[in-house]
């Protein structure tokens, strides 16, 4: 593993460590499992992994203090309107230590989807996440697609994958 300390940062590596924190947002990942958890929708109790076998996953990781956060929400509401009587659902996942931190960021982004809570940081950890916020996009137990940060053009790539997951035939288990 390189070592990033600061005596061994010289001009040269500044570039190179930039360059790959650009690219790093937009990274795709090999499908891999995504770690299950319990999520209440509508009063019933239901695990990532059931919804994921009904239909996609958008999985958002989010904090109040996350400024990207404020242009992620409106975009999910947006994914469950369009999205949502196609078979995909939204989950949102706060990662703040203190539960009224997030309830002041909902009164000001309300969220027309399930918030699960947190604060421990078990399901970020669980997930690897890097950043905020941090996305995924789950089918079938399975993470085929991964954002960190939400710049211009994630929404749209995210509604790409969407749509190809949408069309895709079902799978022989």
């Amino acid at each position: 593993m390189m070592n990033l300390s600061r005596n061994h940062q010289g001009p040269m590596m500044r570039p190179l460590l930039l360059t790959l924190l650009l690219l790093l947002p937009a990274a795709q990942l090999a499908a891999r499992a995504a770690p299950d958890f319990k999520i209440e929708i509508g009063g019933q109790n239901q695990t990532l992994l059931e919804l994921s076998h009904r239909g996609p996953v958008y999985l958002d990781f989010w904090a109040s203090w996350c400024g990207p956060c404020r242009r992620s929400f409106p975009f999910m509401n947006q994914l469950v309107a369009d999205y949502g009587p196609r078979g995909v659902t939204v989950v949102a996942v706060n990662l703040d230590v203190d539960r009224e931190d997030a309830a002041k960021f909902l009164r000001q982004f309300p969220a027309n989807f399930p918030i699960v809570y947190d604060p421990e940081f078990a399901l970020a950890d669980a997930y690897g996440v890097g950043g905020m916020p941090s996305s995924y996009l789950i089918k079938d137990g399975e993470i085929v697609q991964t954002h960190i940060g939400f710049r211009p053009g994630d929404a749209d790539a995210t509604r790409t994958t969407l749509d190809n997951l949408l069309t895709q035939e079902p799978q022989e288990k």
